[in-house]
């Protein structure tokens, strides 16, 4: 396990060093789906959104 600035290898240490692997997967991840499908995002922004359906404004 990493040494967190000098701080050891106490539990807040370790706790950041996880949180640190699970964000580093994390953006990963995006980083692979985005470089496979890159207008999957696009799709998504133009599809309607679920709750339109219960705005319904009459002039």
């Amino acid at each position: 396990m990493a040494v967190i600035g000098g701080v050891g290898e106490g539990p807040v240490s370790q706790f950041v060093v996880i949180n640190k692997q699970i964000a580093e997967t994390a953006i990963k991840e995006k980083i692979i789906d985005v470089m496979e499908d890159p207008a999957k995002n696009i799709r998504q922004i133009q599809q309607p959104s679920p709750f339109s359906q219960f705005i319904d404004i009459k002039v």
